[in-house]
């Protein structure tokens, strides 16, 4: 009997340094397109997650200064602006002057409970869109304690708004401007200038009463 041995060659199969290469290539690719897609999947939760905050916060600052604007006491000789456009005090421009009767908790004094409220609309440009405001001096030993409230901090603008029935357009100048600073024309509209990290908002405001028929632009 004869007896044939067959010898077989096994071989261990293996990457090549290029295919390596190649491989660590493609897994640095996937992990940077992962990272890229997780950052930007961070950015939309994070954006959608605030942009609802800042639009409560620009809606709620606008309701606010329309109360203001609706409740105040007459302080002018015009029926239709019930609201003061003179200068506050410390303050060199003429800006909007409001009283409440029945302030709300936004003011808070060590007097209770809170009585008439003396305030003035006014843009810091530091600070944004403050009320510099005061109670009745007979309840502070005829001492005027003013006090500045920040409103909002995002407020980039504050702008003073005059119809020209001529052209039927709204006009608007900042408040700031120099021009605007001393004169003595009350506006008949605001527009308030929102901004937060580069996310824009405007709201207009009407201010004479007889003109809230007319569109504000």
């Amino acid at each position: 009997m004869v007896h044939t041995n067959h010898s077989s060659n096994h071989w261990k199969s293996g990457l090549t340094f290029l295919e390596l290469l190649l491989a660590v290539a493609i897994s640095g690719l996937i992990l940077a397109a992962s990272a890229q897609l997780m950052f930007s999947f961070g950015n939309f939760w994070k954006q959608t997650e605030l942009e609802p905050r800042f639009e409560h916060h620009v809606e709620g600052v606008v309701s606010f200064v329309q109360y203001c604007l609706d409740e105040t006491e007459e302080l002018s000789r015009n029926p239709d602006s019930p609201f003061g456009w003179k200068k506050a005090p410390d303050v060199r421009q003429n800006v909007i002057q409001f009283r409440l009767a029945a302030p709300p908790p936004f003011f808070v004094t060590d007097i209770r409970p809170v009585p008439q409220v003396d305030g003035w609309l006014y843009f810091d440009e530091d600070k944004g869109l403050t009320i510099l405001w005061h109670v009745p001096e007979k309840l502070t030993e005829g001492k005027r304690e003013m006090k500045q409230t920040l409103l909002s901090p995002w407020v980039e603008d504050l702008e003073l708004g005059y119809f020209d029935a001529e052209n039927n357009t709204w006009e608007y100048e900042s408040s700031a401007d120099e021009e605007y600073k001393s004169s003595g024309k009350p506006p008949g509209a605001l527009r308030i200038v929102f901004n937060q990290n580069g996310r824009k908002k405007t709201r207009n405001i009407r201010l004479l009463r007889h003109d809230r028929h007319v569109l504000v632009y």
